[in-house]
């Protein structure tokens, strides 16, 4: 229960996404934050004292982050705003820490908790549209036709509803071809998924989980037909993309080569922060925390402003350089742990949830916040290094002789 309120404490609430497109609010980091708060005052409390904890690299490196964040922040002239977002991000990861022995020091339980915090928030999405059919179709007019499903009763814009699905969608199909849940309950969380990513026209989450699920299956199968055939089913669905026509439409998404080609605009933004010329100082810590955003100016009078929707570059306009290297060295640590769990089944979650988080980073943004991407890879990180330590601490099996003893 806890993990699920973490999980939903991350989410992106947004006045403006249950509301008609075109509406401006704002993010509603207090509620955000109390939430955090009382989970963390309710894990402090059940906490013994002198407790033992874990702390892995990769959370280490992100505590550093924060700590860099931070200092960097009392440079801006309104610092109250990131201060409040790092303080939210460092009880996150203190939390993860507090949870080490009755949740993340047996690997399997995190995993079947993140599972279950997707599937109810799965489990809300579906709801909206019981709720408030009208509200939970977002029409798409600026890039593309149709429409696409986001949430209402926790809001949710549709690529997050898309990265709910996936990550329900994997680690069901994980966890059913390694025997931890059976037939019906796989079937049903796959297909949730599927349907989600779907209605939810979301092309990242679709590439990214696919992705993470082709590393998965290579880092754990043993055979070579094993491993050509799972590079051959990606092969086969891509050249299905490409050829059936339904698919093909809910690809483009009504979109004209142009903006296919600018994957919906985001390489405008993205050329904009490469072609920004900073000083020494500024390309070093950045721009400060909490400016996600690019001023272009197109002409004489005509400005416009846009996200950067890339991990990586809004991490090095916001806080330089130096935390690129920080938390590019986090993922790097991440993946090490990965490749080193000994349990097939851990290593293969491992790996799904940092092979969305690798591909989904280069076209959303999220590692530089406590958001849901952070916590995929804080997961990844926990459960591969709490697998490794639990392999490395059994005893080993002696394989003696029998002697016989007569009287």
């Amino acid at each position: 229960m806890l993990w699920c309120l973490f999980v939903l404490g991350v989410q992106p609430w947004s006045s403006r996404v249950a509301a008609p497109q075109g509406t401006t609010g704002s993010t509603n980091s207090v509620m955000k934050g109390l939430l955090l708060g009382a989970i963390f005052l309710i894990a402090l409390a059940a906490t013994k004292p002198g407790f033992r904890t874990r702390v892995n690299p990769t959370g280490s490196l992100y505590v550093l982050y924060v700590l860099f964040a931070t200092a960097t922040a009392f440079l801006l002239a309104e610092p109250l705003g990131p201060l409040t977002r790092l303080a939210r991000f460092l009880i996150g990861l203190v939390l993860v820490f507090l949870l080490w022995r009755p949740l993340v020091q047996v690997p399997e339980r995190l995993v079947r908790a993140h599972l279950w915090a997707h599937i109810l928030l799965a489990t809300t999405v579906v709801a909206s549209l019981a709720y408030a059919p009208s509200q939970a179709w977002r029409p798409l007019s600026a890039f593309g036709t149709g429409y696409r499903l986001q949430g209402v009763i926790i809001p949710m814009l549709p690529p997050r509803v898309g990265e709910v699905g996936a990550i329900m969608l994997g680690l069901a199909l994980i966890g059913f071809i390694c025997k931890k849940l059976s037939l019906l309950p796989s079937a049903a969380l796959i297909g949730l998924g599927v349907i989600l990513i779907a209605a939810s026209r979301t092309r990242t989450s679709a590439a990214a989980i696919a992705f993470g699920l082709v590393l998965a299956l290579l880092l754990t199968r043993k055979t070579w037909f094993g491993r050509l055939a799972t590079l051959g089913v990606p092969a086969l669905l891509a050249l299905a993309f490409l050829t059936i026509g339904s698919l093909h439409t809910w690809l483009l998404r009504g979109q004209g080569s142009r903006q296919i080609s600018s994957l919906s605009g985001r390489t405008t933004s993205w050329q904009a922060v490469l072609d920004e010329k900073v000083s020494i100082q500024t390309a070093i810590i950045g721009h400060g925390l909490g400016n996600k955003r690019v001023l272009l100016r197109r002409g004489e009078g005509d400005i416009d402003v846009m996200a950067i929707d890339n991990s990586w570059l809004g991490l090095y306009w916001e806080t330089g350089l130096l935390a690129v290297s920080i938390v590019a060295l986090a993922v790097l640590l991440a993946w090490i742990a990965v490749l080193r769990a000994p349990t097939p089944y851990i290593r293969a979650c491992g790996a799904l949830l940092m092979g969305y988080v690798s591909a989904a980073s280069l076209n959303e943004s999220g590692l530089s916040d406590l958001s849901s991407m952070t916590v995929h890879l804080l997961v990844a990180a926990a459960i591969c290094d709490a697998d490794r330590i639990r392999h490395r601490s059994r005893p080993p099996v002696v394989v003696g002789t029998v002697t016989a003893v007569s009287r």
